[in-house]
This record gives structure tokens, sequence and C-alpha cells, in this order.
């Protein structure tokens, strides 16, 4: 179970090499327009050396990117006519599925060193040169920080947890549209009736929707922003915690998109039979008996990997005078079987493809490494918005080592690009999901006991011994179903010997609590109701 959705440092040049694959990768649909937006697009060539004022031939860096990373904190840039502008910070968490954006998350270690986390976003609808050039730019900033950041790619609705962990409050909300498109700011005035379906209890996505009674189900929240008024729908199974994300993403859409002058209603079981029909006039049709039940499949269900499945390593190398991808191991794997001269691809068969690159690995081994990873994923039926994470070797963080049952023994880390210690506790929740009974585990990044909610099981993997905490309000089968899904994982990676010790909400001992930054014994004696979480102007 440990570390599994972890991320790394790409070197310099392989995104580029991923961008010139965006535009090369179907030549024929290349018309007269897009060469000329090509010729728009950041070159590699002209940067001045601050130090000594001496052109480098390392490409140039925007100005926009000037101080970037040196406060701790998320930065996002927006992609607008093939260069990065900086995004409204009271904007964060609003994503145009036109556009194409660069995120940047900072933070400072104990010691007191920075670290940094680099996405670039790309919208369903955003054209292939704005991708180019998101990825091109994201590369600049990356050698402005010195290659130090990791870097991640992101697609809309397939996002990684980590990237969602940053709006953790509203979660991230798509809107139709983008710069290309003409799209405008919301007037706060203005009346437009938008419904938007809260999908996820803890990292969540908001999408827009068609404004009707066919888009809503029993198992989910809905936003009906109608102008002065906003409607937070409760699906009749949705559990408390996605109420309450629901209600911060509504205070979220009161605060963006009407400048805090719109009322927030929440319409749920104890509301009185004068809400539900205030709430159904709004939509224009409907009733609380019409609403369809939750039988939609869950996001990204069309591909589900058996848990039998095992991680395997395949090195990519040109030694024959073209390149091959063979496959060298299987999980438990040993750390020897990685070649410094080589590039290398680990199958997680979690959706999450890494690419090794070896120290002494040549340019063409690297950019053919890339590309190779691509047609691994077709060859291999993995959907294209698998996450394929670039690391090198000596930097190398615990959820790609957690793969190979003797890493220590395998050269050094680099001290300053770890990043995580294997020490270090991981939190994920379990949820079985509605339609396919499967269970769905989800990391919580930047944990804290709010984070435990009672009608949950959570996994605290803190490294030589692995808690499953059991909320009250959880069902039994999510209490069969934890403990024997820890079991298979550690079986997966090699950690058959790690201790699993069962806890109960109320009973949590020292050794688990201390992995939170503070803990209250009556933590869950005092929640409140979740009405207090709306706070509309005149409260």
């Amino acid at each position: 179970m440990s570390k599994m959705w972890g991320n790394r440092a790409v070197t310099r040049g392989t995104l580029v090499c991923l961008a010139i694959l965006v535009y090369l990768k179907d030549s024929s649909c290349v018309t007269t327009n897009r060469r000329e937006h090509f010729s728009q697009l950041p070159q590699r060539t002209g940067f001045v050396n601050r130090n000594n004022n001496q052109k480098t031939g390392v490409k140039v860096m925007d100005p926009s990117f000037e101080n970037a990373g040196q406060v701790d904190g998320l930065e996002i840039w927006r992609i607008e006519d093939f260069k990065p502008v900086p995004y409204p910070k009271n904007q964060y968490g609003k994503f145009y599925t036109g556009d194409s954006y660069i995120i940047l998350n900072t933070k400072s270690t104990k010691s007191g060193a920075k670290v940094h986390d680099l996405h670039f976003w790309l919208g369903a609808e955003t054209s292939q040169d704005e991708q180019g050039s998101a990825a091109i730019f994201t590369v600049q900033l990356d050698e402005h920080l010195n290659g130090e950041p990791v870097q991640h790619r992101e697609t809309q609705n397939h996002e990684s947890q980590l990237f969602l962990s940053y709006f953790k409050s509203g979660g991230i909300r798509y809107l139709p549209g983008g710069v290309s498109s003409g799209f405008h700011h919301v007037d706060p005035n203005a009346f437009e009736k938008r419904l938007f379906q809260v999908k996820g209890s803890r990292n969540i996505r908001v999408k827009q929707v068609t404004p009707s009674i066919a888009s809503m189900n029993t198992g989910d929240c809905f936003i009906l922003d109608v102008g002065r008024d906003i409607y937070v729908y409760v699906g009749t199974k949705a559990r408390r915690v996605e109420q309450l994300k629901a209600i911060n993403a509504a205070n979220q859409i009161r605060d963006q998109d009407h400048a805090g002058k719109a009322r927030v209603t929440i319409v749920d079981t104890y509301s009185p039979e004068s809400d539900y029909t205030q709430f159904f006039e709004a939509l224009g049709e409907g009733s609380r008996d019409s609403v369809p039940d939750y039988t939609t499949s869950d996001d990204d269900e069309s591909f589900e990997r058996t848990e039998e499945n095992h991680a395997s390593l395949y090195k990519v190398s040109d030694a024959t005078g073209s390149v091959q991808v063979t496959k060298v191991g299987q999980k438990p794997l040993e750390a020897s079987s990685l070649d410094p001269s080589d590039c290398f691809i680990l199958d997680t068969t979690d959706a999450l493809l890494y690419v090794w690159i070896g120290s002494k690995c040549d340019e063409r081994e690297k950019k053919e490494a890339m590309n190779k990873a691509d047609g691994f994923l077709n060859a291999h039926n993995h959907p294209k918005w698998t996450h394929v994470q670039r690391i090198v070797q000596g930097a190398e963080p615990t959820a790609f080592t957690q793969y190979f049952r003797n890493w220590r023994a395998f050269g050094e880390t680099h001290p300053r690009l770890l990043r995580s210690v294997s020490a270090s506790a991981h939190l994920y929740h379990c949820q079985i999901r509605s339609r396919s009974r499967r269970l769905k585990v989800e990391e919580i990044k930047d944990f804290e006991q709010e984070d435990l909610w009672e009608d949950d099981i959570m996994v605290l993997d803190a490294g030589d011994v692995v808690f499953v905490w059991n909320g009250k309000g959880a069902s039994d089968d999510e209490k069969s179903r934890g403990p024997k899904y820890v079991h298979k994982m550690l079986n997966r990676q090699g950690r058959e010997d790690v201790p699993v010790k069962i806890i109960e909400q109320g009973d949590e001992p020292e050794e688990f609590t201390m992995h939170f930054p503070a803990w209250s014994a009556d933590h869950w004696d005092n929640l409140p109701d979740v009405r207090s979480y709306i706070k509309n102007e005149e409260d």
C-alpha cells in the first residue's frame, strides 16, 4: 500500500521532447496556420546569463518567471497567445477546458531548502499548440529553478492526487471555453443558470453540466448557481464529507464569480419542503422523487487493473542500433537491474508509468525512452491519461524505490532532491465504489486529524507498521475488505513481514496519533453541523 503515488524530477530536454512529439505525432494534420503558430512558440536559444551577461544557448526565460519559487505556496500561469501569463490568485481552482496552465508549488523543508513541484495542466479542449507551449515553458521554469523541481503532466479529469490536494477546500472547477474561444470573466451581477456536479469525497472536481434533472443523481452533490442564489443539493447517498466539500465549493463559486454577493442554501434531507420547491423551480424542472438513482460508473472505472497484477521493469536500449524495449524483471525487483547506461520503464500497474534515466544514458536514448513510453502505453492497452513520470538516477522518490527490495545497496541518493524518506507516514482513504463494489484508494496529502471521518476506512502506512483505522460509521464490508487489501498490497511490494494493526475510532494509540501534526481526543464529539460552513454575507 505504501507510497504508491509519488513523482520525481526530470532532466532538461525530456519535456521539450514531449512538446515536439505533440507536433510530430500526426504530421498529416499540420496546417499552414499550425506552422505559423509553431513559429510563435518559445525557442531554445538567446538566453542571457544573468551572472556574466553572455549568451549560453540555453532557452529563454520568460520574464513572468523572474521571482517564481521564492516564496512558499502556489503560483499559476495560463498560456495566452503562446506566453505564460500570471493567473489571478482569486481565480485559483478554476480551469477552462480550452486552456493550458503551468502550476508551481513551493514548500520549505526543516533545513530551509526550497522544494518545488512543477505541473502543466492540459484542458480536454486545449489546442496542441498550447500544449506544446505549456510543455516548453515548463522546462524554462525548471531551468530557472536549477533543474530541481519534480515535474508532472496533468490532464483534465485525471489529475494526480498531489495536484488535487492544492485545492483541498473548494476543489478544482472546470469551466467551458478558454482564451482562444474568447471567454470572458463572469459578471458578478449577471444571471446565468449553471449546474455543477461535485465528484470525489476528499480531493474533488467540480464539473459544469447541463442544468436539467437528467444530469443529477442520488449519489453526488450538485451546485445550482442562478445568480443571487446558489443551492447545494445533497444526494440521499452522499456522505457527510462530500456534503462539506460541496459547501466549500459553493462558497468558492460565490466568492469568485459573484464577489461574495450571493446566498448559499443547502438542500438536504433536513431541509423543509419549501427549499426543495425553490431548488427545482430554479432548475426549471423535476422534483425530489424524480432525481435519477446513482447508477453511473465511477470515473476511470473502465480501466480497472486486477489486484493480482505485478509491477514490471523494462529496459530501453539502442545497443543494437535501434531502440528496443525488453522486460527485465517483475515485482519484487532488484535495484541491480538498473544500468546507469540505459533508460528503463517501470509499469506499476496502477495507471502510473515511471521512466528512469541513467546518469550515463546518451541523449538519443533519453529522447527515445519518452517516445517508447508513449508506444508502451498503446502496446499494453493503457489509457492515454496514464501518468508518466520522468525521474533521473540519484533523485528517485520513495514511491519509485519501494518497488525494489534492496534499494539501499544501489548507489546514493542526492540529499537535496530526495522527496521523502521511508520513515514518513502516508495516509490513504478507502471507499467501496457504489456500482463496481471495488475498493477505491486515494492518498491524502498533508494530512491531519480532520481528514479522518467517521464513515471512513483509513490506512496509515508508517513504514515499519501499517494501521487500518475504522470509523464508527464505516460499513462492515469496508471494515472487512480494508485489511485484506492492505495485505495484498504489502505482498506486492515485498513487505510481507510488515505488521498490520487494526484500530477503532476513539481508541487510537500514541504510535498512531504521533504521525499527525495535532491530535484531540474529543475531536469527533465537537463536529459542527455542515450548515455552519456556509458563510453568507448577511450572516
